[in-house]
């Protein structure tokens, strides 16, 4: 039996259901954990999950979290069609992707996600309710990032580093694709793009990846490729229908912000 913790709008949980999708696997138990109702902290939750985050898969009575882990996990449990390259050394340069989306890439989506989409709504709560939406979570570094961008917006330095993680990593996808090798580990789909896909339709959302692809025609072809794949969308990857147009409104209304912010980073940086 094969259940998936999820909530529909985490771009971590996004990841594995878009593998399933891939996988065309249709037999597992959906579990909607509602992250802004604070169901993740629900003490038998926490029993699976003591972080409090999601996506958790449950395998035969086996747990397994980390969304990166479960999607390597459902490829080795459903080995056809893999998302894997065939030979050890292509398959360890494919986790290197993924391991710079894991560290880095997520972080900087979260980063960005606090200051444009959610930083209102937290701000809208009371004081009381923002120290209780908080209390709850069980990873400091990640507590912090976020008053940090409620609090300072895009003069949160954990803004800055976000800007300048996607800066990285769409030059590295633009110098990696060509006609010849059109994703991430050259001919055939792989973990490597799946797991990036979520991250980027996040920005994507937020009005984001437009300014940074205008001048990478090679990542433009490889997003619009991600974004035409059956399982993206059967997986509904991307802001949920409920947070679509106040994530784009979000976006559009923090346009100026990002790009004063992105172009000071060019200026200091590059």
């Amino acid at each position: 039996m094969l259940e998936l913790y999820y909530f529909e709008n985490s771009i971590c949980s996004e990841r594995a259901l878009m593998t399933l999708a891939e996988k065309k696997v249709t037999e597992w138990i959906p579990h909607h954990v509602h992250l802004f109702k604070r169901e993740q902290f629900d003490p038998e939750y926490l029993k699976l999950n003591p972080k409090a985050q999601v996506p958790t898969l449950v395998h035969d009575g086996q747990v397994i979290r980390e969304s990166s882990l479960i999607c390597d996990y459902l490829d080795d449990l459903y080995p056809e069609p893999s998302l894997k390259p065939r030979g050890s050394a292509s398959i360890a340069r494919m986790r290197e992707w993924i391991k710079e989306a894991d560290e880095s890439g997520f972080e900087g989506v979260a980063s960005l996600s606090f200051v444009i989409a959610f930083r209102e709504k937290l701000m809208a709560m009371s004081e009381e309710d923002r120290r209780a939406y908080w209390a709850g979570q069980t990873v400091l570094a990640r507590t912090q990032r976020q008053k940090s961008c409620v609090y300072e917006g895009f003069n949160s330095p954990y803004a800055m580093r976000a800007i300048a993680t996607w800066e990285h990593i769409f030059q590295k996808i633009e110098e990696t694709i060509t006609d010849e090798h059109p994703w991430l580990m050259g001919d055939e789909f792989s973990l490597a793009d799946l797991n990036f896909a979520p991250f980027i339709a996040r920005l994507d959302g937020l009005q984001l990846v437009d300014p940074w692809l205008a001048d990478r025609p090679h990542a433009q072809t490889w997003w619009q490729s991600v974004k035409d794949r059956p399982a993206y969308i059967e997986a509904r990857v991307g802001p949920s229908a409920e947070e679509t147009d106040k994530m784009a409104i979000e976006g559009a209304r923090s346009a100026r912000e990002f790009e004063e912010a992105r172009a000071e980073y060019l200026r200091q940086y590059n």
